[in-house]
């Protein structure tokens, strides 16, 4: 019932928009946005979507949590820092979840191409950043690979002079978090320093922590007609992990009740689950003390991250700009593989070194930006598990992969903006990304871990080089109805290469381009996986309220994920349509309601029974993709007392999703709700206080489906957060 309910709100909420420029006679203000251009300008005549929110708005140490705060977004989070992202998109893990989409800091990817992660939002540091913007779908020419599903871009605040500022806060399961930044002035070079420490001792699950420390430093400054931005930051994460649960009730029950060995397994995976578990017959997440036990205690994650670099900007002779930005980024992570049977340890790291360039002018007619970015980046990667064999010789004891990937990406781009009359201007777009792989196996060349074994899984590939060549063509189209009205529509494709583990961290049985199940996987025939996107948008601003109303189809091929086998598939097909609406309406004068609505199908385009040995993960055309809800709503409602004291409520709805590819199981969905209140209590002084899930909801925060299991990471209960600010 709760299910319909929401999509009949969804549905009112974007035919009451229709009709907001009834209710309000004139222009509103606009907001400048980067992302787009990489220059400042209008969020009205973007020729797209695009979405911005305040860092300092969100209370949170987890930056999923604030950036769900977005249409089309839906990030699952794990455990700790730990989470999977789905833009305009189900929720994507592997390759696919790392590859789809693109994490940028000022505009420069926070990960290299091919070496991308999962996780990637750990790195992030919106703590210090001024604004977050986030595109769903395709990202403009002047993006690359990964910019496929969507792009977040965490933009750093404008420096200045004098400022100081004292962040501080606490709250349940022995979270924490103190932030200071200071910034000077000296003979016309401005410097700034943030420092963010944050974590929790004691967290909602048994044996679960984290602590995480975050500093940059960014310097800016004008020589001899050119103006320079400088930055450095850091990050160190160290986290102990709590992995998926599962109860009773969430096991595949026996195949043949009356089989003494099928009933046998049966009970020994229920001894094998924690104490608190083994008697709810589930879900998992709705019992308490099951959801806060933790059957992987000895999982972690450990990562650094390291980025640089240097913008230099100068107006030339002709009115142009030429922009150069040299860059380098290292990254460098250990965990244990909890989420997976034979719990492995994965060892990864990158180092990369790049130059962005962009040569930018204006003529009669028309704006363009053109330029080449290249980078080079060295990295490896080892899996080995220490632990006995798991499922035979399937998850077996042993070097998995251990191998070293030299990369380069050259891209050119040419992005041009035409002025066709006064009221309407054409969007070009044109990228070409030529990317080379030189991967060297530093294990055997096998499809076993080990020479004694006999079992035929893990697949190594011999040394070799591959590369790919991938062309991103956009066009967008804004026409302007009125001073504050404007309707777009916006056509492009997106193209990554494969991921480095897309291609050299495959097993036997992987189906490539087609083909059938079999040993030896042919790399070679790996292709790039290729999006093809049409959204047409109307958005207008009003004194009293402002919104954005856009649809979407997307089509993709070579769609690379995992099946319920372990298995990768290369080649698979899906498709994507909705509707998003973003609202911000000022009800009264001091009441205002921030809404985003998100209707949406994510369904697999083909049909193939998946991984021979489990015949239940059959794919079949026109199916929902696993973790995918149709209906998505957030809604945060401020009632202003005065100048000093505002309060909010707000709404988080996720709709229900199946957990596996063959819809045979489904997570029903949950709706949280949470209390704000912010009290000014001097001009440079604030104290904010935050309870999330109010009414102590039992959810899941992810769930899916593994070797015919349900799993989940719990939701927590409910929670409280306390933060001080002060201005200096």
């Amino acid at each position: 019932m709760l299910s319909k309910i929401t999509k009949t709100t969804l549905l009112a909420a974007l035919l009451s928009s229709a009709q907001l420029p009834a209710q309000a006679q004139n222009e509103g203000v606009d907001e400048v946005v980067v992302t787009t251009t990489r220059t400042p300008s209008l969020r009205l005549d973007n020729p797209g979507n695009i979405a911005t929110i305040d860092p300092s708005e969100s209370l949170s140490l987890f930056p999923v949590e604030l950036l769900n705060t977005a249409p089309g977004v839906h990030i699952h989070r794990g455990s700790g820092q730990e989470h999977l992202t789905a833009i305009r998109s189900p929720v994507l893990v592997g390759g696919a979840g790392a590859g789809s989409f693109l994490y940028l800091e000022d505009g420069i990817p926070m990960r290299a191409p091919g070496f991308a992660n999962v996780n990637a939002l750990m790195d992030a540091h919106p703590q210090n950043d001024g604004s977050v913007e986030i595109v769903r779908g395709p990202g403009s020419a002047l993006y690359g690979s990964n910019a496929v599903h969507g792009l977040i871009n965490f933009i750093a605040a404008p420096l200045e002079d004098g400022a100081r500022s004292l962040d501080v806060a606490a709250g349940s399961y022995g979270r924490h978090a103190l932030g200071l930044m200071s910034s000077q002035a000296h003979e016309g070079f401005t410097s700034r320093v943030t420092l963010d420490l944050n974590g929790e001792e004691d967290g909602y699950r048994d044996e679960q922590s984290f602590g995480q420390q975050k500093a940059r430093v960014e310097s800016a400054w004008e020589k001899a007609g050119t103006d320079y931005r400088f930055s450095l930051s850091a990050m160190n994460l160290n986290q102990e992990t709590a992995g998926y649960i599962k109860a009773k009730g969430d096991l595949s029950p026996p195949d043949d009740p009356n089989d003494a060995d099928d009933v046998a397994d049966f009970e020994e995976a229920i001894a094998e689950l924690p104490a608190a578990c083994q008697s709810v017959n589930g879900p998992a997440y709705e019992n308490e003390a099951c959801a806060k036990s933790n059957p992987n205690p000895e999982a972690y994650r450990d990562a650094e991250a390291y980025r640089t670099y240097l913008r230099m900007t100068r107006t030339l002779d002709d009115g142009a700009t030429l922009t150069l930005t040299p860059y380098a980024r290292s990254n460098d992570m250990s965990f244990i593989m909890h989420f997976l049977p034979g719990q492995a340890t994965e060892n990864n790291s990158h180092t990369s070194v790049g130059l962005q360039t962009s040569y930018a002018r204006s003529t009669a007619g028309v704006d363009y930006v053109a330029g080449i970015d290249v980078e080079l980046t060295q990295g490896e990667l080892s899996e080995i598990q220490s632990g006995p064999n798991v499922f035979g010789t399937k998850y077996p004891k042993g070097t998995h992969y251990d191998f070293e990937v030299d990369a380069q990406v050259i891209a050119p781009y040419v992005h041009a903006v035409w002025s066709l009359d006064e009221n309407t201007r054409l969007t070009t777009g044109l990228r070409l990304e030529l990317t080379d792989y030189d991967y060297t196996n530093k294990a055997t060349d096998s499809d076993n871990t080990d020479d004694s074994q006999t079992g035929e899984f893990l697949f190594r590939p011999a040394s070799r080089s591959d590369d790919f060549s991938d062309i991103s063509p956009k066009i967008g189209l804004v026409h302007e109805l009125a001073e504050n009205r404007r309707v777009f529509a916006n056509l492009a494709r997106a193209a990554r290469a494969p991921q480095v583990t897309d291609l050299y961290r495959l097993r036997d049985n992987t189906r490539v381009d087609g083909g059938n199940d079999g040993l030896n996987p042919d790399v070679s025939n790996i292709d790039s996986e290729i999006l093809d996107s049409l959204e047409i948008g109307y958005r207008a601003i009003y004194p009293s309220a402002s919104y954005e109303l856009a649809a979407f189809i997307m089509q993709k091929e070579n769609y690379h994920f995992r099946d319920g086998n372990d298995f990768y598939e290369t080649d698979a097909e899906t498709e994507h349509y909705g509707l998003e609406l973003s609202l911000e309406w000022l009800l009264a004068d001091n009441l205002q309601l921030v809404s985003n609505v998100t209707y949406a199908k994510h369904e697999y385009a083909f049909n193939r029974t998946v991984g021979g040995g489990n015949p239940a993960e059959t794919v079949t055309d026109g199916d929902a993709i696993d973790g995918a809800p149709e209906t998505l709503g957030n809604s945060k409602l401020t009632y202003t007392f005065n100048a000093r004291l505002d309060t909010s409520l707000t709404w988080e709805h996720v709709g229900d999703y199946f957990m596996d590819a063959s819809n045979s199981a489904e997570y029903e969905g949950h709706d949280v709700f949470g209390l704000g209140v912010d009290y000014m209590v001097s001009g440079d002084s604030a104290v904010s206080l935050r309870v999330d899930n109010l009414l102590d909801e039992r959810y899941a925060t992810r769930a899916d489906k593994w070797f015919g299991d349900n799993r989940y990471f719990p939701g927590e209960g409910q929670r409280l957060m306390v933060r001080f600010t002060r201005d200096y």
